[in-house]
């Protein structure tokens, strides 16, 4: 895969764990004979009093006036996974102001579930990728975004994630296909320890890691923390990137419910990569919380650059 010239910025708006509301009345109790009656006892005494509708609305109309490129979301979309909630989530998508794409979380698949009607329902913003197509890849200019699923069932009380060995191998090959391009690659777990309580990690996040850092990505975004952390892939310099919840009513800063806009503008030597957290309370409105700048090089697009030059 080979890059172009042209040197405006492609602007992403990155948001993710905006949990909108579950259908009411919630369906027959047999949807919840399962793990998902624990969640909706949390839903009910917590996350229901914290988890805004309003707010991710506020985000959303927010990233509409920011007129971005590419709108990536970085999953948990819904609370409990219900085929009405992953229907409801993708009128949401439908709803974003440019093409956006999207990975499953750990509540997108709380319980197992037949694909195609659950998560399956997104695949317009996946690529059209099916559960065991897995990462995908979707090319904009000089921006190459790779889309992980480490979103599995897991028992009452965890909430990990698995990339596992199939999608590692592929990640590589896509990483190595597309290194003339910016690679943004997204996933919903951060594979780092200690970003999130262990119950609630990437059970492979050392292998995940080492793939990334020996072949190389320009930024990885991830959501599940809620928290507006910045880190970098280990074993090597590659920013890690979480961001709010989209829908967070929160009196810690950092979780305030808010989003990334990352601008990535190609140089002569590789790219500048600009990110500015957008975060929202009521009372203050709207802030920006973080600013960072990059500049990463890229030796193989040097050389191409240098060779379109004019003679």
């Amino acid at each position: 895969m080979t890059g172009n010239s042209d040197t405006s910025p492609v602007v992403l708006a990155h948001l993710s764990d905006v949990h909108l509301p579950p259908p009411a009345p919630l369906p027959s109790w047999r949807a919840f004979t399962n793990k998902r009656a624990l969640s909706v006892a949390s839903w009910k005494r917590h996350r229901v009093h914290r988890h805004r509708p309003e707010l991710a609305t506020i985000v959303r109309e927010d990233i509409v006036a920011a007129a971005p490129d590419l709108v990536l979301n970085t999953g948990d979309l819904t609370n409990f996974g219900l085929p009405e909630e992953c229907a409801a989530a993708a009128d949401w998508l439908a709803s974003m102001p440019a093409r956006t794409l999207v990975v499953p979380g750990n509540h997108d698949a709380m319980v197992r579930s037949n694909w195609p009607d659950h998560a399956g329902l997104w695949s317009k913003w996946m690529e059209d990728t099916d559960e065991t197509s897995f990462p995908y890849c979707h090319i904009h200019g000089n921006v190459a975004v790779i889309g992980l699923n480490s979103a599995i069932p897991t028992p009452p009380f965890m909430a990990c994630g698995r990339i596992g060995k199939t999608q590692r191998e592929k990640l590589a090959q896509l990483l190595d296909e597309t290194k003339i391009l910016c690679r943004v690659v997204m996933i919903h777990h951060p594979p780092r320890a200690g970003l999130v309580p262990w119950r609630k990690s990437l059970l492979d996040h050392k292998a995940v890691a080492t793939v990334i850092a020996q072949h190389g990505a320009s930024i990885v975004l991830h959501g599940h923390s809620h928290d507006a952390t910045l880190a970098t892939v280990p074993g090597s310099e590659i920013p890690l990137v979480g961001v709010p919840s989209a829908s967070l009513l929160s009196s810690r800063p950092w979780r305030q419910s808010g989003w990334n806009r990352i601008a990535i503008t190609p140089t002569q030597e590789g790219w500048t990569i600009d990110l500015q957290t957008r975060q929202f309370t009521s009372d203050v409105g709207w802030r920006c919380s973080r600013h960072r700048r990059w500049q990463q090089h890229s030796e193989l697009r040097g050389q191409i650059m240098k060779a379109n030059e004019p003679r």
